[in-house]
């Protein structure tokens, strides 16, 4: 268990990087960044909206306190990379590798985080005694 909490804390953090990354690519290379999206054929203030959704999507991978919301975070960031990596595909600039990385990386840590739940709750549900019925 402790290989998979290693295991999953690396690739979240190549995740978290490469997300905070393009945060901050968004912001300062506004105009290139600009460019590319009105190349693909997206309007100009998703990237705020991007940056503002990858933010609190990151923030709650790190600090995932509801189960419920912590899947939908994934399918959001699932859908933005495989969509992203669709759209670069479509006018073949080549920029859909990144992407690809992002998408792996997010399923590692789903995956993950996935097991470490469930060998969580499998030892807290073993540590609970089991109350007799009386009849």
């Amino acid at each position: 268990m402790n290989s998979q909490k290693s295991f999953y804390y690396i690739a979240l953090g190549l995740f978290a990087i490469a997300v905070i990354g393009s945060i901050i690519n968004s912001f300062l290379n506004y105009e290139m960044v600009a460019e590319t999206f009105t190349k693909l054929g997206y309007p100009v203030y998703l990237i705020h909206v991007l940056g503002v959704c990858q933010s609190l999507g990151l923030i709650l991978i790190l600090f995932n306190k509801s189960h419920w919301s912590l899947e939908w975070v994934y399918a959001g960031f699932f859908m933005n990379y495989t969509l992203g990596a669709i759209a670069h595909l479509s006018i073949k600039d080549g920029n859909g590798a990144s992407a690809v990385i992002c998408i792996v990386l997010l399923f590692v840590t789903y995956i993950q985080s996935k097991k470490i739940r469930s060998t969580n709750n499998e030892l807290a549900k073993f540590g609970k005694p089991e109350h007799a019925k009386f009849i």
